[in-house]
């Protein structure tokens, strides 16, 4: 058991009458059956003697004597630095300055205040017997400053005042905790971390003029390596928060936002709870007797400590990732439901146009036929329709319209004669010329829908290249040619047409869109890639001179293939 001695000096009046010396010992004995856990013995085998020395003026002056002091207490507002700048860049990623200055001074005033309070934390104002309502400061704080300075959601400040606190928190309790894990670590391997052996730099103070004290300033490379460490973990926690921060500025919805805060909440009472017991655990008197003879008592401790700090940042920062994981999974879902109630009326509207131009195609040829009927029936009562200039003109603007009724491609298929026959239409306004040998594989398993997105977008992303192509050269002979093949199970597709000779490539055999906003297009090719692989095919293209081929294979199959 440790024994903790001291020394009790009475005074003089109370020394006389008692006949002892004036000074006795006391011991103070650890007991965990009585109600303080120490009971009080005498120690009558330490005998004190007192001894009055006198020292001269000279003896005084020339007594020096020296102190160490560690390099991390020293440079301990590096890590209050570092928390004001980590402040100002989470708060600029997800929020929008309020005040109308340059960003750089309200950056700056926001991190050089955060930066004192952090490294103050309340010290002036705050006594000791206070020190839990430090988070409470400190989030009423970080509140307020973000509100002053910055504008959002209400939600997504809270959320952003108790998570950097936390954060904040949690890599003081780890710089704390994890020096004084690697100091016992060290003395259990006899590993010295004084700062009296690496000194750097010292001065001298008198005192009174007659003491002087030489002040030593050496490197305690446990403490600053935790200093280093817990300025690090900081530093990348809220770099992984910006990273995932979305760019629009929604709130945060009530249940998310428990959810994000509960690790957070976590951390800030974990650390309430390791600064209010902060005086004990930094108190080896207590720490061994609570160890009961445990040699490895107090290493375990702090490293607890330190790894649940560790694990509760961890949690923070896993916990608004799968957050983000939810919202894009939940986002997707919307974008897939959106696109197939799309995909739906479009294949309901394939179907109607089936029917229009079936429907069109037989009023055309009954047209005709009535046509001719009144034709006769004008002959028989006498009349010369062509003879007659203004029935001539009449019945030849009704020979007109219905042949503009008429298609001049037939791919066996309506869709894709309204596909095809559009884009005809485009190209001869153009002035690109337009040659087809397309025709629809009926007996090939392959839906309608899957061919109208491939031809689409293979004749679009032609007539673009064909139109870039008149705008360097108006000489240069522009075409579009649609070809289709089948042998043996293989249906091929093969689109030709001139372009400039400059091919961007994505990379893995994609396109590149040559526009501005390059993100929102060059999807087509990508889209022609999906529709070949859904029945088990391919696309690929050539470029020779200026002429682009992109050639769609895809395989006969009675039912597509799901992707």
């Amino acid at each position: 058991m440790d024994k903790f001695f001291i020394q009790t000096v009475s005074d003089s009046e109370e020394s006389g009458t008692s006949g002892s010396s004036g000074i006795y010992s006391i011991q103070l004995v650890p007991d965990p059956e009585s109600e303080n856990g120490w009971r009080v013995e005498e120690n009558p085998s330490v005998s004190l003697v007192p001894v009055e020395e006198v020292y001269t003026e000279e003896q005084l002056q020339a007594m020096e004597g020296v102190e160490y002091a560690s390099l991390s207490e020293r440079i301990s507002f590096l890590f209050a630095a570092v928390a004001g700048i980590c402040l100002v860049c989470m708060l600029a990623r997800f929020l929008k300055p309020r005040l109308r200055v340059p960003r750089w001074i309200s950056n700056s005033l926001l991190a050089g205040i955060s930066c004192l309070v952090f490294y103050c934390r309340w010290k002036i104002f705050l006594p000791d017997s206070l020190s839990p309502l430090l988070p409470v400061l400190d989030l009423v704080f970080l509140i307020g400053v973000i509100t002053l300075f910055y504008r959002g959601r209400f939600s997504k400040r809270i959320y952003l005042a108790i998570t950097f606190l936390a954060l904040y928190e949690l890599c003081s309790v780890l710089h704390l905790y994890g020096e004084r894990f690697l100091v016992r670590l060290c003395d259990y391997f006899r590993v010295s971390t004084s700062p009296s052996l690496f000194p750097v730099y010292s001065w001298v103070e008198n005192h009174e003029g007659a003491w002087r004290t030489t002040i030593t300033v050496g490197v305690d490379w446990a403490g600053c390596l935790m200093l280093l460490i817990s300025c690090i973990v900081l530093i990348l926690a809220v770099r992984k928060l910006t990273r995932c921060a979305p760019l629009e500025d929604d709130g945060i919805p009530r249940n998310e936002l428990f959810f994000l805060l509960s690790p957070a909440f976590t951390g800030i009472v974990f650390f309430t709870f390791t600064n209010v017991a902060k005086s004990l655990l930094s108190n080896p008197a207590f720490v061994k007797w609570t160890a009961r003879g445990n040699p490895f008592f107090d290493l375990s401790l702090y490293f607890l400590i330190s790894f649940v700090a560790a694990a509760t940042i961890l949690c923070i920062l896993y916990a608004y990732h799968i957050y983000q994981k939810l919202i894009a999974y939940m986002q997707d879902k919307q974008r897939a439901a959106l696109m197939a109630s799309q995909v739906d009326q479009m294949q309901d509207h394939i179907r109607e146009i089936e029917q229009l131009y079936t429907g069109v195609r037989s009023m055309r040829h009954d047209m005709q036929n009535y046509l001719f009927d009144i034709k006769s029936l004008l002959a028989a009562q006498g009349v010369n329709v062509e003879e007659n200039g203004e029935l001539s003109g009449y019945f030849a603007g009704i020979g007109t319209a219905l042949d503009a009724l008429n298609f001049s491609f037939h791919t066996g298929n309506p869709v894709t004669d309204v596909v095809l026959n559009g884009k005809y239409q485009q190209a001869r306004g153009m002035g690109i010329r337009f040659d087809s040998g397309f025709r629809f594989p009926s007996d090939y398993g392959i839906d309608v829908f899957d061919l109208s997105i491939i031809l689409n977008n293979a004749l679009n992303n032609a007539l673009e290249a064909c139109e870039a192509l008149c705008g360097q050269d108006t000489d240069a002979g522009r075409f579009i040619s649609v070809t289709s093949y089948c042998r043996n199970n293989m249906f091929l597709i093969e689109v030709e047409n001139s372009f400039d000779g400059v091919v961007l490539s994505a990379g893995h055999g994609l396109l590149k869109s040559k526009k501005q906003d390059a993100h929102r297009h060059g999807l087509g090719f990508q889209n022609i890639v999906r529709c070949a692989e859904k029945y088990l095919g391919s696309a690929d293209y050539t470029c020779r001179d200026r002429t682009f081929t992109l050639t769609v294979m895809l395989q006969k199959s009675c039912e597509p293939a799901e992707i």
